[in-house]
């Protein structure tokens, strides 16, 4: 299935089903609702009351809102695709430790399991009566640890304020009883 998008998001973008992208000046914010885009069908994401459609398109012209777009996208069988433009990633911190993974039940046998340079995912923990700025740290779906609390601060507001963060492993060795593990961390900017 082909899927022809115009979106008018002020950049270009990749079109659903991998055809015919447009982009137009102007904010997404059109509320009109086509929950899913016939085959062939092209696709108008347009704020404004005249939808422009894609130069030699041939089908019909379906007008709508983002959700709808992701609705669209599932029917054609196709990932959405919506690259960030200038995407950075900026080191914060290049080496600490993973605290707390004395306190993992079976931590043993996941770091077995990890890798040098696989994926960490952080969280954020405001609940923690420990520590406000307590930020969890994931390989998988099992927690492993916490981001030391000496450099959790900036993060979790970074966090907080709806930045994207991520962390690798760097590190791992075996110190005793204990599994230190090494990270580091960037923001996705």
């Amino acid at each position: 299935m082909v899927v022809n998008a115009n979106i008018n998001a002020g950049a270009a973008t990749t079109a659903v089903g991998g055809a015919n992208a447009c982009a137009n000046g102007g904010a997404v914010t059109s509320t009109d609702a086509v929950n899913n885009a016939a085959g062939g069908a092209n696709v108008n994401i347009n704020a404004g009351a005249n939808p422009t459609a894609c130069a030699g398109a041939s089908s019909a012209l379906a007008t709508i809102g983002a959700g709808s777009l992701i609705a669209a996208s599932d029917a054609a069988g196709a990932p959405l695709s919506v690259p960030i433009p200038f995407q950075n990633k900026i080191v914060l911190i290049e080496d600490t430790r993973i605290a707390g993974t004395t306190h993992v039940h079976g931590i043993d046998a996941i770091v077995e399991g990890l890798e040098i340079d696989s994926e960490l995912r952080l969280e954020r923990e405001p609940g923690n009566l420990a520590d406000t700025w307590a930020i969890r740290v994931f390989s998988g779906e099992q927690r492993i640890g916490y981001v030391p609390a000496d450099c959790n601060e900036v993060l979790a507001r970074l966090m907080d304020g709806g930045k994207a963060l991520s962390a690798k492993l760097t590190g791992k060795e075996k110190v005793g009883n204990w599994n230190k593990l090494h990270m580091e961390v960037s923001l996705d900017d």
